[in-house]
């Protein structure tokens, strides 16, 4: 039988374990033949025929898809800033904070220490008080007075009868000392006679702004000397002229009376004043009446004013022994 059609095209005979017109994957041979229904350029091709062409031309071996599903993803490259930390990072950084904190509050901790070191330094090495001048006195000593008579009873009836006769208006301030102080005062207003005896006793304390060793006795010292000192210069503002002093002897520890003779709304009066000083205790009496004999008053002589003065002091004197 003749055999018609195209005699069989000559070809290369296969490789030895594949078929007949099957290349190896993704390595082409162009030398191989294919089938005639091939047509001209074509030749078999996998799923991922042009994957594999890709990265055989890079110059990596093929893969599937099932492989590259399997390949894990590649690590995704640390954000912008802080770089990522490892865990050894974060352990270093989590002590270099514990190490700034310590580093605070030690330095905290210092200070308050030198503070209270200070506090305490300064306390333990505080100079002591100087101690009290020697001989200074701050107790009562003998002989000296806490405190006074009352001097509304001190006086006797006897003396108020004999130079304030009559019915008498009494007047007893309080005391702005305790019993340290006290005051009274008289007045007698029946013509023909007008008299007004005031008195005032005060005990001194002992103090440090008083003279010599400070004792009580001292401080009723000077402020004997100082009412002298105001009746020969008295302020300006009591209007009252300077006094003449005179001693008065055998009162007290000592003693004087001071005449005054300021003029009263036009009518001049007899101020007569007596100081003293017994101890630690001052005793002032005023006694005042008219100068002149006037609208049917009779004058008030100094001599009779002082007379009038010195024996309400010796009762209080009297009541203090």
């Amino acid at each position: 039988m003749v055999q018609q059609g195209p005699p069989p095209r000559p070809g290369r005979p296969p490789a030895a374990g594949r078929p007949r017109g099957w290349s190896d994957p993704g390595f082409a041979d162009d030398d191989e033949e294919y089938p005639p229904w091939a047509g001209p350029g074509a030749a078999p091709r996998w799923a991922d025929h042009d994957e594999r062409e890709r990265q055989r031309l890079r110059g990596q071996p093929g893969e599937g898809q099932a492989e590259r599903r399997r390949r894990p993803a590649p690590a995704e490259p640390p954000r912008r800033g802080r770089p990522a930390r490892s865990g050894r990072g974060r352990a270093t950084a989590r002590a270099r904070r514990g190490r700034r904190a310590m580093y605070i509050w030690g330095g905290a901790l210092v200070v308050v220490l030198l503070i209270v070191a200070g506090v305490g330094y300064e306390y333990l090495h505080r100079p002591s008080p100087p101690p009290a001048a020697a001989g200074v006195v701050t107790t009562f000593q003998r002989g000296e007075f806490k405190t006074v008579p009352n001097a509304c009873s001190a006086v006797t009836a006897a003396t108020l009868n004999q130079y304030l006769p009559g019915s008498r208006h009494t007047v007893a301030p309080q005391s702005l000392d305790g019993s340290a102080q006290s005051l009274c005062s008289w007045t007698l207003d029946a013509k023909p006679t007008y008299r007004v005896l005031q008195v005032t006793v005060q005990a001194y304390a002992p103090s440090g702004l008083a003279s010599g060793n400070g004792s009580a006795t001292f401080a009723a010292k000077d402020a004997y000397q100082q009412a002298g000192l105001l009746k020969t210069h008295p302020p300006k503002a009591t209007h009252l002229p300077k006094a003449t002093l005179s001693p008065v002897p055998g009162l007290g520890s000592s003693a004087f009376a001071a005449l005054q003779v300021p003029p009263a709304g036009g009518d001049p009066t007899n101020l007569l004043t007596v100081v003293v000083r017994d101890h630690n205790v001052l005793i002032t009496v005023i006694s005042q009446g008219p100068a002149k004999a006037r609208r049917g008053y009779s004058a008030a002589s100094p001599p009779e004013l002082q007379a009038a003065a010195v024996a309400a002091a010796r009762d209080i004197v009297a009541q203090m022994r």
